[in-house]
């Protein structure tokens, strides 16, 4: 089994999560696991696959019933009047 390793760019771009903010959890020793090899980040792609999976999800992935018309529309909020 070889091991692919990611860069910040890479795990970035994969999860929609910022450089920043991956940085930022890396000093706060958050986030998915990652290595160092001198100065270079690296992400062992199966340790962030792990990671990912461990997040929570939301919703309960059931199906919509009836077409999307048949659903209530939104409730809007009243515009702001002087």
């Amino acid at each position: 089994m070889s091991t692919r390793f990611l860069t910040e760019f890479d795990v970035a771009e994969r999860t929609q999560i910022s450089l920043g903010t991956l940085r930022r959890w890396r000093l706060e020793n958050k986030g998915p696991r990652y290595h160092k090899f001198g100065s270079l980040v690296r992400y062992d792609e199966e340790d962030l696959a792990a990671w990912e999976q461990a997040q929570p999800a939301g919703g309960t992935g059931a199906p919509r019933i009836g077409p999307a018309s048949e659903q209530p529309a939104p409730a809007r909020r009243a515009a702001f009047r002087r």
